[in-house]
């Protein structure tokens, strides 16, 4: 018996897991916005000094934005994975604390490459971290859907889905972190072009 058969021996209240993670998703997404300072204007009267102050800190809102956007994104679909499943065990609870763990890392990498945004290697660890990010999110998307879905949802076409996740959002967003090194524009493009992909649940209920 492998280690996730032993874990679904013991049920978690699902209930009490998206309690958790909604807290830690809000939690996050409000220390993203703290790393936006007010720009330092010493004359308020002079206007061009505030342009170059909002210019200054340009960067650090696009990578504001991109981090917002994307855990809200990530938010979205952990409800949906939730919301298409009948129970939760402790294989959910530990893939899930996994996911959390690399969601609050999430802050970190946005400063820094918010601070140095034409740096490859920042951008590159961006896009490494919300890469492993996503892959997770689709390990837990998988685990539910192969162990809890819901008889409302059509399993094969859940499972292909998860497939398509796989393929979509880790290779993606990993695939624009290693093209930061030929162009930190093409990885921004693409780090704002994915969520694109996510605005929508990928699973609707039978009928």
């Amino acid at each position: 018996m492998n280690l996730f058969n032993k874990f679904k021996q013991w049920q978690f209240s699902k209930n009490r897991l998206e309690a958790f993670s909604d807290g830690v998703f809000a939690i996050v997404i409000t220390l993203l916005v703290l790393e936006l300072k007010l720009p330092h204007i010493e004359h308020t009267d002079n206007v061009q000094e505030i342009v170059d102050g909002l210019k200054a800190i340009a960067p650090k809102f696009f990578g504001w934005v991109i981090s917002f956007f994307f855990v809200a994104l990530m938010w979205l679909h952990h409800h949906s994975i939730m919301h298409m499943s009948t129970t939760s065990d402790y294989g959910v609870v530990w893939i899930n604390n996994i996911l959390l763990f690399f969601i609050c890392l999430l802050p970190f990498p946005t400063a820094m490459m918010g601070e140095h945004p034409m740096q490859p290697l920042l951008v590159t660890i961006w896009g490494t971290t919300v890469s492993i990010t996503t892959l997770v999110l689709t390990w837990l998307y998988y685990y539910c859907s192969n162990n809890y879905l819901d008889n409302d949802f059509d399993k094969k076409s859940v499972m292909k889905h998860v497939r398509l996740s796989l393929l979509a959002g880790p290779t993606l967003y990993f695939a624009a972190a290693l093209l930061a090194w030929i162009s930190v524009y093409i990885a921004y493009a693409i780090y704002l072009f994915v969520p694109l992909l996510y605005i929508l649940p990928l699973d609707k209920r039978k009928g």
